[in-house]
């Protein structure tokens, strides 16, 4: 597959710090927001995959640069019409209970998840268009889709299509949450609600993925304790003080603290998907006229935004996907700039004059809109900003703070002009769940385009990546002369970590992995 045009990751080693794996010990790792749950087929909560990514593993496995690698399948064949995966799996892998992995496994876990009674959210809508899977043979499983789809392979190497036990399914039914079960370098000792989940090193483990790590064998850390410490500046004080090892995320003003702390490091990974955005709602008026969503795209200053609300850290840019994304189209950042005078002009051409307090009028009614967003986590800064940005060309946008049900249930009807949204996802298929038209309302741009469409079905489609990307870029450029995504910055996932942690890597979306890390004492 085609490689990414431009790869930030920036995976800090501290300078000075001792080398050399030390196996045993234990890494405290302290998250803001408590895991939803360890069941991977179950979870919709980005934040589990801190605890998915150790317990389970995938039958592919996607390194950061977006190349997909052989892991519990060693290979994978597709058939000429695209609906078939055949998969050869790895032989010699057990689960934590001792139960056998084989292809009646995988057929556990695949039928598992469009099960309705697993609840599935992330992991269903991920495995797409999937029909039944086939055991040829121990070794051997057949995967049938009802309609060719590409991003299949990728799918398979996500933690929500993670490979769980079928004797532990059987067993623990709905309570498999709470007794989960992979094949994963680590396994689950307890869950302590809103205080701590506790995993220990698996020392069986010998089935690591092919490609991305130093080691084979059992993982070094003897323990992993995943504490729930929502206060930024708490969370970073059990840093300093010792308490933890490993904090997420690190607030971007306390960056340059930890730079310059001796004993502490920086470790930053670019997220894959479409980044920080403002959606543009096409279907309410005044976001319907395509003249009044470029005055926007003209009229925000995402430099200073990034500069002044998140010290630099995160990268600016107006492109629908991120540049570790394939297909990343830098051209693309040049459609829209900061040019107030310019969206100026085109909300003249659009029939808005100046009028009282520097609101804009039309027809004797005043240019105002709304941005819906989520109250307490985060967003009412950069809520504020955009609301001065647009104030000095004329746009009254009034901020409406909704409950997260509600904030959906406006969205999904379309009440909103204007919303502030992130998306996460390390294929470009992502375009399709976010300008398709048989996605809305989830497609939250309320955007209909035949031909984006056909363009996206057809991408999903395609089993060669420079086909696919030549198509996404095509509907990149359309929805971004449509005005549709306001990009407002591409987000680094931020960690802070003691010197005495070294070997922590990155997934391909930009979550932290423990199989290679390790303490020194």
């Amino acid at each position: 597959m085609a490689i990414l045009t431009a790869v930030l990751t920036t995976s800090a080693v501290a300078a000075g710090a001792p080398a050399g794996p030390t196996p045993g010990g234990t890494l405290t790792f302290g998250i803001r927001q408590e895991p939803s749950t360890t069941d991977p087929h179950a979870s919709a909560n980005g934040v589990s995959q801190r605890v998915l990514a150790h317990l389970y593993d995938g039958l592919v496995y996607q390194t950061p640069d977006g190349a997909y690698h052989p892991w519990l399948a060693t290979k994978w064949t597709v058939s000429p019409d695209g609906k078939t995966y055949t998969l050869t799996l790895r032989a010699g892998v057990k689960f934590h209970d001792g139960t056998p992995f084989n292809a009646s496994a995988v057929k556990t876990s695949l039928d598992r998840i469009i099960d309705p009674a697993t609840r599935s959210t992330s992991a269903i809508s991920a495995i797409g268009p999937y029909a039944s899977s086939e055991v040829v043979d121990a070794s051997t499983i057949r995967v049938h889709l009802k309609e060719p789809y590409s991003p299949f392979i990728n799918a398979l190497s996500q933690p929500w299509l993670g490979m769980v036990s079928p004797t532990a399914v059987k067993s623990w039914g709905r309570d498999f949450a709470q007794h989960p079960v992979g094949t994963g370098p680590f396994k689950f000792v307890e869950m302590v609600p809103q205080d701590h989940i506790t995993l220990v090193r698996n020392p069986d483990y010998a089935w690591p993925p092919s490609a991305g790590k130093a080691h084979s064998g059992p993982a070094y850390l003897e323990r992993v304790v995943i504490r729930t410490v929502p206060e930024d500046s708490t969370r970073l004080a059990t840093l300093q003080n010792g308490e933890t090892n490993l904090i997420e995320p690190l607030p971007e003003q306390n960056v340059a603290q930890v730079q310059g702390d001796t004993n502490l490091y920086v470790l930053k990974q670019m997220e894959m998907g479409a980044g920080r955005v403002v959606l543009l709602n096409t279907q309410r008026a005044p976001t319907n006229d395509v003249r009044v969503r470029r005055a926007i795209e003209f009229g925000v200053d995402t430099a200073t935004l990034v500069k002044t609300l998140f010290y630099g850290q995160h990268m600016v840019g107006r492109s629908p996907v991120s540049p570790v994304m394939p297909g990343y189209d830098k051209s693309l950042e040049r459609i829209y700039t900061y040019d107030p005078a310019k969206a100026r002009q085109l909300l003249e051409e659009a029939g808005w004059r100046p009028g009282p307090g520097g609101v804009r009028v039309k027809d004797g009614q005043p240019l105002r809109m709304s941005l819906f967003i989520i109250p307490n986590i985060g967003a009412e800064p950069t809520a504020e900003y955009l609301q001065s940005q647009l104030r000095q060309v004329g746009i009254d946008l009034e901020i409406r703070a909704l409950a997260r049900a509600a904030w959906y249930e406006g969205i999904n009807r379309g009440d909103h002009n204007l919303t502030l949204a992130f998306f996460i996802w390390p294929d470009p298929d992502i375009l399709r769940t976010l300008y398709y038209s048989t996605n809305i309302p989830f497609n939250w741009f309320h955007y209909n385009n035949p031909d984006v469409d056909r363009m996206l079905l057809e991408a999903s489609r395609l089993t060669d990546m420079r086909a696919r990307i030549g198509l996404y870029r095509r509907v990149m450029r359309k929805v971004m002369d449509d005005a549709l995504p306001l990009t407002l910055y591409y987000e680094n996932n931020i960690l802070a970590a003691r010197r005495t942690l070294q070997g922590v890597k990155f997934d391909a979306v930009g979550y932290p992995l423990f199989y290679d890390a390790y303490v020194t004492r």
